[in-house]
């Protein structure tokens, strides 16, 4: 489970100590009443409802050692959607039954679920109706590729709910990948998951939606105080060129000069990218695996730092030349699934 922040309330003694067996096994926080707080835990306060719902906001799970219905009536006020709310899950004090209550998919909830059980010998109960239709859920292969799906909600409602009910959808890939395809079809039906990182996609007659994998990281330099608008129509014109889609990319990558130029800042907000900056003295250990330019080395200590940044982005594996538009320059590097240089 990739889940770095998790919480057990539980709120009574018995459950207590069910917290803190569970705890041997997975990194937790536990939260119990006052009454019963000890060395090992932390007290629900100021009361057990504010603290409750406090917690929801702060942690990526929370395994309530308690019954369902003091769950959800706590919970209720501070619960939004599947895409924003933490992983919940529901168990009685003795282990033997761990229900998935919120965010089974997105937030990890499900297998959550299942890793618990396996710890306490107790049931795991799952009632998203994917997993009961024995199905693969979209969501999940989203969050598993770490991809991009146009209309999230939507979109996952609409597929989830006609692979729970046993039509058809296609699924195509541009290249292979491990994923869970339970319910797909290969043939060309509509509505079709292409999962592909490309920007320009072959025609086809069927109802399309493409699912894009974050697999490339982008570095880029750029003049001082450049045009929002020219930033724009440069990345355009680089993803066109190297037929990358704009949301494939996970990271941005760029020297520590650049830290607050802004038409960086609204590139990165604008697509949803994660901005890293580097200091020059970092990206000097790769600059001359690159073309250099003496001008570039003089202003920033760096001969290159579109090249420079995605190849420390993406551990050395930089997959496109320099590319350079009204005073804009973009690289891009492509990374595997845990972050290594790809094969």
């Amino acid at each position: 489970m990739n889940i770095d922040k998790l919480a057990i309330i539980a709120v009574t003694e018995r459950g207590r100590d069910l917290a803190i067996t569970l705890t041997k096994k997975i990194p937790a926080t536990i939260f119990v009443p006052e009454k019963h707080q000890n060395e090992d835990t932390l007290a629900l306060t100021p009361n057990f409802g504010t603290a409750m719902r406090e917690i929801f906001t702060q942690y990526q799970a929370l395994i309530c050692i308690m019954a369902t219905g003091i769950a959800v009536r706590t919970l209720a006020p501070v619960i939004r959607d599947k895409l924003s709310d933490p992983a919940v899950l529901v168990m009685d004090e003795y282990g033997q039954f761990i229900i998935s209550l919120l965010s089974g998919h997105v937030g990890g909830a499900n297998e959550l679920t299942e890793q618990i059980a396996e710890f306490t010998g107790g049931v795991s109960v799952i009632t998203t109706a994917t997993d009961c239709s024995n199905v693969a859920a979209i969501d999940n292969i989203a969050k598993e590729i770490n991809g991009y799906l146009p209309e999230f909600k939507t979109t996952t409602k609409r597929i989830n709910g006609l692979l729970a009910a046993g039509k058809e959808v296609s699924l195509r890939l541009d290249e292979p990948l491990d994923i869970d395809t339970r319910g797909f079809t290969n043939k060309e039906v509509s509505p079709q998951i292409y999962i592909s990182t490309k920007n320009n996609l072959p025609t086809t007659v069927v109802e399309r939606i493409q699912l894009i994998p974050k697999q490339f990281v982008l570095g880029v330099g750029c003049k001082k105080g450049i045009s929002l608008d020219i930033i724009d129509t440069a990345f355009t014109h680089f993803c066109e060129q190297e037929n990358i889609h704009p949301r494939a990319f996970q990271e941005i990558h760029s020297i520590t000069l650049k830290a607050e130029e802004a038409a960086i800042l609204h590139l990165a907000k604008k697509w949803g990218i994660e901005f890293i900056v580097h200091p020059a003295e970092e990206l000097q250990t790769v600059a001359e695996k690159y073309p250099t330019s003496a001008f570039v080395q003089k202003t920033v200590q760096v001969g290159n730092v579109a090249l420079s940044s995605a190849d420390i982005g993406s551990n050395g594996n930089v997959i496109t030349s320099r590319f350079a538009e009204n005073g804009v320059t973009f690289a891009a590097g492509k990374l595997t699934k845990n972050n290594e240089v790809a094969k």
